[in-house]
């Protein structure tokens, strides 16, 4: 009897154990990604080799399309749904573009081992293997880009159809300038307590504005677009729009600031970090869940 009883214990426990674990490859493919990059890579230092051969990496991923299931209940039935983007999904099961990276020392560039395999990286295999810089982007001038974009096509309804596509795609020049604009009605009239208590402090304190400007090229060569702001940190950084005019180009030569000007203006930009993303668990669709007919964001599938 006590026998009997063991044995039942032992198998209502193995289903337990089989849902509460989720396989994970990682570490089989990171050693794939090891050997890849040992073999084929030359010119590393024997201390870079060590660094690959002997730490951990990070991983780098994206998805390349979702797996897509049919629910285990649906048996034979047609299913219907409203919403292709809807369907049932099985997230471990997804195809990812996920490369293994080492930052070994004294390279200044990243070793990265490009592979695609399931999310939790069963059947990765590594294809490729780089030494890549990541340098991160100028967000503050791309926030000004946007921002002087969207401004341009809203209120300069006069330009042609091609300068305000040029404006809406085409990458603009950024030029430090010193045009007739006053920067002082920048702030919103309706200030918040703090917002007072910090004019009235960068007013004790003299703090300078720097003019910045954005240009594009209008149809005529003798004038450009041009959008100005003002920062307090020297850069696009913080940037905030002023005004934008069909401008001479004579006139933007004229207002534009010398190499030695641009130096002497002090510059304090936030240190930027880049982010990317990391494994985690993926939140399974609505629909693949038992007894769940109704998604919470309106989708609704029949079988």
């Amino acid at each position: 009897m006590k026998r009997i009883l063991l044995m039942i214990f032992a198998m209502a426990a193995v289903p337990a154990v089989l849902t509460g674990c989720r396989t994970d490859y990682t570490k089989s493919a990171v050693e794939r990604a090891r050997s890849y990059a040992l073999n084929n890579l030359k010119g590393l230092s024997d201390n870079q080799r060590n660094f690959i051969r002997y730490t951990q990496p990070e991983i780098y991923e994206n998805i390349v399309y979702p797996r897509y299931v049919i629910p285990l209940n649906a048996g034979a039935s047609h299913i219907e749904i409203d919403d292709v983007r809807r369907f049932p999904v099985s997230p471990e099961h997804d195809l990812m573009h996920s490369c293994v990276v080492w930052s070994p020392p004294d390279l200044g560039a990243k070793v990265v081992v490009v592979g695609e395999g399931e999310r939790s990286m069963l059947f990765w295999d590594p294809y490729r293997v780089i030494v890549k810089r990541y340098d991160p982007g100028d967000k503050g001038l791309k926030s000004a880009t946007q921002l002087a974009s969207v401004f341009v096509r809203n209120n300069m309804q006069y330009l042609s159809t091609a300068e305000l596509n040029r404006v809406r795609f085409d990458t603009p020049e950024a030029v430090y300038t010193r045009l007739p604009v006053d920067p002082e009605d920048m702030e919103p009239d309706t200030l918040s307590s703090w917002e007072e208590y910090q004019r009235e402090k960068e007013k004790k304190t003299k703090v300078s504005y720097t003019q910045l400007s954005l240009m594009w090229p209008a149809d005529d060569p003798l004038q450009c677009i041009v959008v100005t702001g003002f920062s307090k940190s020297g850069t696009f950084d913080g940037w905030k729009l002023r005004t934008a005019e069909l401008m001479d180009v004579n006139k933007l030569n004229d207002a534009r600031l010398t190499r030695e000007e641009i130096d002497a203006i002090p510059k304090t930009v936030r240190a930027r970090t880049l982010v990317f993303p990391s494994q985690k668990d993926p939140v399974r669709n609505p629909f693949d869940s038992p007894g769940n007919t109704k998604s919470p964001y309106g989708g609704t599938f029949r079988y």
